[in-house]
């Protein structure tokens, strides 16, 4: 499975989704790639991700977060037919959302 900037993809079997902005070299951020696979060495993934908040059905909590791409890989999954609905709600309201951490690799740099 290739990864590609701006696309959206399910995390495994969780109701919690994210959209990969950007793809930069581990050692010069300034270098983006276009989408990772799994031959892809020094880059990360810059991603945003949606997980439902406190219950409330169509409420949603946004994080960001750099991750290792292989870690990525094993994580997520494209999204099916039923996906697709919900991302376009969290699409929807993505913008509005405050950000309430920042991590690398699952440690929390930042939280609100």
């Amino acid at each position: 499975m290739a990864l590609h900037v701006n696309q959206w993809y399910r995390v495994k079997s969780s109701g919690q989704y994210c959209r990969i902005q950007r793809i930069p070299s581990a050692s010069d951020p300034a270098v983006s790639a276009p989408l990772a696979d799994e031959n892809t060495r020094g880059f990360e993934l810059a991603l945003e991700w949606f997980s439902p908040a406190g219950g409330q059905p169509g409420t949603w909590t946004k994080r960001v977060m750099i991750m290792d791409v292989k870690k990525a890989l094993g994580l997520l999954r494209e999204p099916t037919a039923e996906d697709q609905e919900v991302i376009s709600r969290i699409k929807n309201v993505a913008a509005s959302l405050p950000i309430t951490s920042a991590s690398r690799d699952g440690e929390f740099t930042w939280r609100l």
